[in-house]
């Protein structure tokens, strides 16, 4: 499979004809670097008048050459369908159209709502006036979405339109008042059926932005191909039908571009974060979709807010995670020179043979590894009983799992890719108790709360714990004699909650066989019992619960060799490999064509990482390590441990990557 890496070039650069000299220079200086740009047709967030598209339209149809010349596919990035955002409401679309309206009854100034006939129309002419100007392509921003259009709407939308779109597909003649307090309904079952209807009524909605581009762009110059930018929404992970929309009657190829938050290398982890979000993203990507670029930006284009290594590595991470390609939006955006941008040229010419290597091996395959448990009315789980549509949209309530895979243990985004799962909290409320049954039955890692779901559930004879109480001040961790825990027997974890509160679970065994872990004291020491614990169920499954600061704080050698014990026995050696020495590393176990374990490895540190061992099953080939900046080696597995073989690799430098893969011919 091959890689994609393409520009986005900004409104205020290709309007503007010394600008646009500029920008075809700096392209013809790298051949081969980049392959395919995108041009927006605007610098800022809301939709622009219908009479300004058409200018701007025709303005590229002279433009779009230019590029193409260069060998380059070239495309259009409309950027605002509906609008992102509250800006420059002067020079923007100004219609007596139905906005948006937010949860509290707030209405966007400039953003607009998509079930409104009169912005379906709008909608229309716009793509049909940006196909006549004869791009390869057209990408849909994400604007699309339903949430997050600041400064009024954090979760929309409850217009008199949308209302009655949901009430015709609910049964149910809704105000806005009456459908949140339904979603607060304390009758679970009730509560949940409807917030997976109005997470379905995102997904439409959604889909019939896309039907409506797909028809107005057909109607113009039939056989463009369109793209979507997608983000961690409430809407839901509607990508099959998202894809079937663009993709229209003739079946053309379609484009996803997952995205998220990290402008700025101030907390480098954040990338992982995004690319962990991006993953999520591309779990629901159908399989036939080969042309998925990442979301790459450092808005508002400040060179010096992210570096060359966290550039590389921000990419890196992403194609771990799954994308083919990434889409560069990290150029200027004011008409200004851009000679400050070339060190990004020049880090991705560098890079690039790494980088097609990474897609070329991995492909689309599948990371496998310790499954964060999720479908797509993932969000409908989240806070039953409470404000609801809330912050958890964007996927906020995955983000307390990030550091679980800063310490070398590999994520799955998919239940195919699971060696083990992950619940936490209301997550368990996704599923129903078949469901519950099924995952109990394989390797499963709860947090207290978690537990707390399944023992309401009556499943407490499956997980082999029960919550016994919570404690809250002056707690500390010691490790048992457990074998999990092996040469740490008695070794403490101080999180110290006075200044980081976090509820300790205190756990009670529901069966003889269950296994502590870890106890509880505070500084005198007093014992509060156990707080984390394993145990093996009728099922055959594997159950683990970790009852304090389960998520977080988890770099200790200690708890890091813990971790990787205890993924291990959950996953019954299933589990593909990972990091066995100490050191903050990220880790993707994907696979070539062969079947073969191809990884992905980022050094999450600012230190350099020397005499890293990787535990790896199923190496059948020689295999050899190849860095983002060049040098191939071989390596030579080691020292058997059941199905593991260790791979000891070279030196990576701070945020610097590794692609470990099976050897080719001739490398040293």
């Amino acid at each position: 499979m091959k890689n994609v890496i393409s520009l986005r070039v900004h409104y205020a650069t290709w309007s503007d004809a010394s600008r646009l000299r500029e920008q075809l220079a700096l392209l013809r200086e790298f051949p081969g670097t980049i392959e395919e740009v995108a041009l927006f047709t605007s610098v800022t967030h809301p939709p622009l008048p219908l009479a300004e598209v058409r200018r701007r339209a025709a303005l590229l149809r002279d433009i779009l050459p230019e590029f193409k010349a260069l060998g380059l596919r070239t495309g259009i990035n409309h950027l605002a369908t509906l609008g992102h955002l509250d800006e420059n409401p002067g020079n923007s679309l100004n219609e007596p159209w139905q906005h948006l309206v937010d949860k509290s009854g707030a209405v966007s100034l400039s953003c607009y709502c998509a079930a409104d006939p009169a912005v379906q129309a709008y909608i229309r002419e716009c793509y049909a006036a940006l196909a006549a100007a004869g791009p390869e392509f057209v990408w849909i921003d994400d604007d699309v979405r339903l949430e997050h259009h600041p400064k009024a709407i954090s979760c929309g939308c409850f217009c008199p339109f949308c209302l009655a779109e949901f009430g015709a597909a609910t049964g149910v003649v809704w105000t806005r008042e009456m459908l949140l307090a339904a979603f607060k309904d304390p009758s679970q079952a009730k509560n949940a059926a409807l917030r997976r209807c109005w997470v379905e009524h995102g997904r439409r909605y959604v889909t019939r932005i896309l039907r409506l581009a797909r028809e107005a762009v057909d109607s113009a110059a039939p056989g463009i191909g369109l793209g979507l930018m997608t983000g961690e929404a409430i809407s839901g992970y509607g990508f099959d039908g998202w894809a079937a929309a663009m993709a229209g009657p003739q079946g053309l190829a379609v484009k996803f571009r997952p995205g998220g938050g990290f402008y700025t290398d101030d907390n480098p982890l954040g990338l992982l974060g995004k690319a962990h979000g991006v993953g999520r993203q591309n779990a629901f990507v159908p399989a036939a979709v080969t042309d998925i670029q990442y979301e790459h930006e450092n808005f508002p284009y400040i060179v010096l807010n992210k570096s060359r290594a966290a550039y590389l590595a921000e990419i890196t991470a992403a194609l771990g995670a799954g994308c083919t390609g990434v889409a560069l939006n990290t150029l200027d955006l004011t008409g200004d020179p851009l000679d400050e941008y070339r060190p990004y040229f020049e880090a991705v010419k560098d890079a690039r043979p790494f980088l097609d290597a990474v897609v070329a091996t991995a492909g689309r395959s599948a990371a496998e590894g310790l499954w964060t448990a999720f479908g797509p009315d993932h969000i409908a789980a989240i806070g039953p009983g409470g404000d609801w549509p809330g912050p958890g949209a964007w996927g906020g309530d995955f983000h307390a799992l990030n550091e679980l895979f800063t310490l070398g243990l590999p994520p799955a985004y998919t239940r195919g890719g699971a060696a083990a799962a992950v619940l936490t909290g209301d997550s368990v409320l996704e599923w129903s108790v078949e469901q519950l049954r099924e995952l109990l039955a394989g390797g499963l890692l709860l947090d207290g709360p978690a537990l707390q779901r399944f023992a309401e559930l009556g499943l407490s004879d499956l997980t082999g714990w029960d919550v016994a109480g919570t404690r809250h001040p002056d707690t500390l961790e010691r490790f048992t004699a457990d074998p999990l825990n092996g040469r740490f027997a008695g070794w403490h974890r101080d999180c110290r909650p006075s200044f980081w509160p976090c509820a300790t679970h205190l756990l009670r065994p529901t069966a003889p066989t269950a296994r502590p872990l870890a106890v509880c004291h505070d500084f005198t020491p007093t014992d509060y019992g156990c707080c984390a614990g394993v145990f093996d169920n009728r099922l055959g499954g594997r159950v683990a619960v970790f009852g304090y600061y389960p998520w977080v704080m988890l770099g200790s050698l200690a708890k890091t060799s813990q971790l990787r014990a205890v993924t291990r026995w959950l996953s019954r050696d299933r589990l593909p490999a990972w990091v066995e020495s100490y050191h903050r590393i990220a880790l993707w176990c994907r696979r070539d064509a062969a079947g073969r374990p191809v990884f992905v490895l980022i050094n999450a540190s600012l230190d350099p990482a020397d005499g890293v061992l990787l535990k790896a099953r199923d190496l059948t080939a020689p295999y050899q390590a190849c860095g983002v900046h060049g040098g191939e080696s071989r390596l030579r597995a080691e020292g058997a441990d059941g199905l593991y073989w260790t791979l000891r690799l070279p030196t990576m430098p701070p945020w610097s990557a590794l692609l470990v893969c099976p050897a080719r011919e001739g490398c040293p």
